[in-house]
């Protein structure tokens, strides 16, 4: 099949530095197969259908947000009711700048490695947030600022809370680590090793230098940097709390109910109903 290269420039005006659109979609005829030479945002406002990416088929529902990296192949199938979708794109520089800016080292979101792209399904209430957050920045597609701090928004809603010890002595290869961990949950399963890789140390420096800066065991720190990643599933996605239990890699719903509660004095529902409550 046929692959066409989208260029952002025939996306925008003069002095213009972003194209954002609201698309709907009934065909696959509607978009063809293409790449870019651009980075792309999207999520579904309304309807379901599939995302036809680098060759697999992905479901699509409202909610879903997709970060698509410039040589991802992509095109749209939709349902009977067709799919409604809020799409940004925007120069390659603005990704290379906020890499080395905020997430140096960091293999998610636009920089994920794989054959597929970054795919998180948002709440329903994240999802109101996140489009009137662009649609506020819709006149201002002149403005690096407006770009700028929708996209900064945006990794916000989707970073882990920081867990930063009021020791300033950390060493920096263990504050990246503790950064990296909770955005890295193909790592939660190798526990106590999984987070030793990223330190660059063997197990035993990394378990005496955390009690040394945290006053606590590696094994507790990685049991709240992996509880932290489902809090932040819990308050922005609408998956399954089971699901959530094992991409934190726990077999056993129980133990993770029992961790959970322990950091955070209440059930995983609970925080879930607590943190998606319309104010």
């Amino acid at each position: 099949m046929k692959v066409t290269k989208f260029l952002l420039r025939h996306f925008i005006t003069k002095g213009e530095i972003f194209h954002l659109a609201r698309v709907k979609i009934f065909s696959r005829d509607d978009i063809s197969l293409h790449n870019h030479d651009y980075a792309e945002i999207f999520w579904i406002e309304h309807g379901s259908g599939t995302h036809l990416i680098n060759g697999k088929k992905i479901s699509l529902n409202t909610g879903d947000l997709v970060m698509i990296r410039p040589e991802d192949q992509h095109t749209f199938a939709s349902s009977r009711q067709g799919i409604t979708m809020m799409n940004l794109a925007f120069p390659l520089k603005t990704v290379q700048y906020f890499r080395k800016r905020y997430f140096a080292g960091v293999e998610d979101f636009f920089w994920k490695k794989g054959p597929l792209p970054y795919h998180i399904t948002l709440d329903i209430n994240i999802l109101r947030n996140v489009t009137h957050l662009a649609e506020k920045i819709w006149k201002h597609q002149n403005s690096a600022i407006h770009l700028d701090s929708f996209l900064l928004s945006v990794f916000r809603l989707l970073l882990p809370n920081e867990n930063q010890p009021d020791n300033q002595d950390v060493p920096a290869w263990l504050n990246n680590a503790v950064q990296q961990f909770p955005i890295q949950p193909d790592l939660f399963r190798l526990g106590a090793r999984g987070f030793a890789s990223i330190c660059g140390r063997n197990l035993d420096h990394v378990n005496r230098t955390v009690r040394k800066c945290y006053n606590k065991t590696l094994s507790a720190l990685v049991t709240e940097l992996r509880m932290q990643f489902a809090a932040r599933q819990l308050a922005i996605t609408n998956a399954p709390i089971k699901s959530i239990c094992h991409d934190c890699g726990f077999n056993n719903l129980g133990h993770f109910y029992k961790q959970f509660q322990g950091i955070y004095q209440q059930t995983p529902s609970q925080y879930r109903d607590q943190h998606q409550r319309l104010s």
